[in-house]
């Protein structure tokens, strides 16, 4: 990715307005997809904080989480995967998370997402455990990772 494209990066909170375009973005993403009301309820809860990424004015992904123990979700448009984006996207959450005031995060992903594993990985998360047959669709296993704050006590 040359330097001119990196400058047309940009992260915003996510409205009602991007949910359109975030729910052929989960589609693509995940089995079990959000849709539009499940998309406004996270919106409107007070304890998550959604950011989506845009690329020369274009929603290219989103990620967000919940401050307490919760699901955190990322996801990149198909068209624009391998492009280092989820990296970015995944980065820019975790420093909104301790911007908030979190001193841990933790995920779980596909096993065989190799991907977004190596996305975790180079974002500093490290795999912490597996939950046998977590997702319904395949029984896939999920890989659980976390990721602590410097300097918050976690030995």
């Amino acid at each position: 990715m040359g330097e001119e494209a990196q400058t047309t990066i940009s992260f915003r909170a996510m409205t009602e307005a991007d949910i359109p375009a975030l729910v052929g973005i989960e589609a693509q993403s995940f089995y079990d997809a959000w849709n539009e009301n499940m998309l406004r309820n996270e919106i409107a809860n007070e304890l998550t904080t959604y950011l989506v990424m845009e690329c020369a004015g274009k929603l290219v992904g989103y990620a967000g989480f919940w401050l307490v123990a919760g699901e955190a979700r990322v996801a990149v448009a198909d068209e624009e995967r391998g492009q280092g984006y989820g990296t970015r996207l995944t980065a820019a959450l975790v420093n909104k998370a301790w911007e908030l005031g979190a001193t841990a995060m933790t995920l779980e992903v596909r096993e065989g997402n190799i991907a977004a594993q190596k996305v975790y990985l180079t974002c500093g998360f490290a795999s912490e455990g597996i939950r046998p047959n977590y997702y319904e669709d395949n029984h896939e296993n999920a890989v659980i990772m976390w990721l602590y704050k410097e300097g918050a006590g976690h030995e």
